[in-house]
């Protein structure tokens, strides 16, 4: 093997260590909350590493919770397949009202928690979201983009039965 593949390899070789090694610290400083008994805090002012929709509105043009023209059954539904239909996206936690969504980006594999809200309030069901990311300062626009598009899937849905 001549000097330059050789040297090429190492440096491959040492990339490829130093991006596990960071994937590695990223899992290790960035805790996992535990939304199964209590639903995520409001997001800061200033914050940019968090958005929400409904009860925890920041970030997403002031929007309001999602009246939801169907049951609670209904609208799990689809939220389980919307969280299906997303890359690396997955269900950690769910109950009757919660869901508990942990999204990983795909080159440094951080982790960015989603936590939708389904209730029944005068009959309607109705659905919140919060997403946050575990680490940094700013999210770089993913979280109300998440957010975006869920509010959109939801937009025009139809359940069943429109009472809870």
């Amino acid at each position: 093997m001549s000097d330059i593949p050789r040297r090429l390899s190492y440096a491959a070789l040492t990339v490829f260590v130093s991006w596990l090694f960071l994937i590695a610290t990223i899992k290790a400083i960035s805790s996992e909350p535990d939304y199964s008994q209590t639903l995520p805090e409001e997001c800061e002012e200033d914050s940019l590493n968090c958005a929400g929709f409904g009860k925890w509105s920041h970030r997403t043009d002031g929007a309001g919770a999602i009246v939801f023209e169907g049951n609670m059954g209904d609208a799990r539904n689809l939220v389980r397949e919307w969280v299906s239909e997303r890359d690396r996206s997955t269900i950690v936690y769910s109950d009757n009202d919660t869901f508990h969504v942990v999204e990983t980006t795909l080159l440094l594999r951080f982790e960015d928690d989603l936590v939708v809200h389904i209730e029944c309030s005068d009959g309607l069901t109705v659905i919140h979201g919060h997403s946050s990311s575990r680490i940094g300062i700013s999210d770089l626009g993913v979280n109300p983009e998440r957010l975006d598009s869920l509010m959109s899937f939801l937009d025009g849905q139809e359940g069943s039965s429109n009472r809870c």
